[in-house]
């Protein structure tokens, strides 16, 4: 079980998952939507159209992938392969804890460990029986948690508008007590049950992509990609827009509507699933490979440069960290565009990094950690 050796690893999917923390960092990055600038309505409607919750939607299914490399290398070499992953997710939840609590409650990597010991209760099953299962999560279940929450209405024990200052006050004990009011873990029934079967769908997906040779075996999967392209993109639209209607206020979710959220929550997976394909497409060809190529380090690197990215949040946005504050203070294109920037860092950075390391740091600590405790 040691690191996976670079000639050995899978190079569009460490570009992928390289893909997909550009579209995280995008998501993420604090903004304050009170200047009312013009350019900011564009802005906003073509990222909810092109990147919101499509790039997580990818980095879930690639955790799938990275799920079964673990069990397929744990067979070969003859590891008890349940006892090993579990401790793993335990320490990855440590990690998303830390992360959440002392730094910022954005964390996703907690869904993720609590995801990933799910898979362990069902890797077992047959290919048509997880692929099935993963559907239900990311389409049925996740559309049916959409309405449920509607339809419940609970409303959170807080002011909500303490929100707007977790960026802007620059106590850290404020800007903490704050960040563990709004934490999703902590309002578990808010926000929790609709994040936690939509990861573990998408894994079951990722996981029954990666048994199936999809990543792996590209020309045999040509003709199943040109499909996902084909109705991808134009569903994906559609349903991007949808709910971009209900999400403002210009469509209301009657009764008579229900049957919208499992259209839109199709939809958007299909979008996302139009992404990996075309990804996959245009990295057979040489110059364009060689142009997408740049994802690879960021890719291999993911838990640091996921990590990473909250730094960049911390120093350059939110006003405790006595940095530029930027948070408040420009718009959202402005914000967009420090975003790319600093992605652009993290690209040169684990490049160089790489040269001399055979992975990140953190998920060296991840994998010793590991290691060490599935000796005991």
């Amino acid at each position: 079980m040691k690191p996976v050796e670079k000639q050995k690893r899978v190079e569009i999917v460490d570009a992928l998952r390289g893909l997909a923390l550009l579209g995280i960092l995008l998501a993420n990055v604090p903004y304050v939507e009170d200047h009312g600038f013009a350019s900011d309505l564009k802005v906003s409607f073509l990222f909810h159209m092109l990147v919101g919750k499509k790039f997580i939607t990818i980095f879930s299914i690639l955790f799938g992938f990275g799920f079964f490399i673990q069990l397929k290398r744990a067979e070969e070499a003859g590891i008890n392969f349940r006892s090993y992953y579990f401790k793993r997710m335990l320490i990855l939840l440590l990690i998303g804890c830390i992360h959440a609590y002392v730094f910022w409650f954005g964390d996703i990597t907690r869904n993720y460990a609590i995801c990933g010991m799910a898979l362990l209760l069902v890797y077992k099953w047959s290919p048509k029986k997880i692929l099935v299962t993963g559907l239900i999560f990311s389409v049925l279940l996740t559309a049916t948690v959409f309405i449920a929450n509607g339809a419940i209405g609970i409303q959170y024990s807080f002011d909500t508008s303490i929100v707007k200052d977790h960026p802007l006050t620059d106590s850290y004990w404020r800007y903490l007590c704050i960040n563990a009011r709004i934490d999703p873990f902590v309002n578990f029934i808010h926000d929790s049950p609709i994040t936690l079967v939509f990861c573990f769908g998408n894994m079951l997906i990722g996981f029954w992509m990666a048994r199936s040779g999809f990543f792996q075996q590209i020309s045999k999967f040509s003709s199943a990609r040109k499909k996902l392209i084909l109705s991808g993109l134009l569903t994906g639209l559609v349903s991007s827009y949808l709910l971009w209607l209900i999400t403002n206020g210009k469509l209301e979710l009657t009764p008579a509507l229900l049957w919208l959220p499992f259209i839109i929550v199709a939809g958007m997976l299909l979008q996302s699933l139009f992404y990996i394909s075309a990804f996959i497409n245009l990295f057979q060809i040489n110059w364009v490979k060689k142009a997408l190529s740049v994802f690879i380090p960021v890719g291999m690197m993911s838990l640091t440069n996921y990590l990473l990215q909250t730094v960049f949040y911390l120093l350059v946005f939110f006003h405790w960290t006595e940095g530029p504050q930027l948070s408040g203070k420009i718009n959202m294109t402005q914000t967009y565009g420090l975003a790319i920037l600093f992605f652009s860092f993290q690209v040169l950075a684990s490049s160089v990094w790489l040269k001399y390391h055979a992975q990140g740091p953190v998920e060296a600590l991840w994998k010793y950690l590991s290691y060490k405790f599935s000796k005991h």
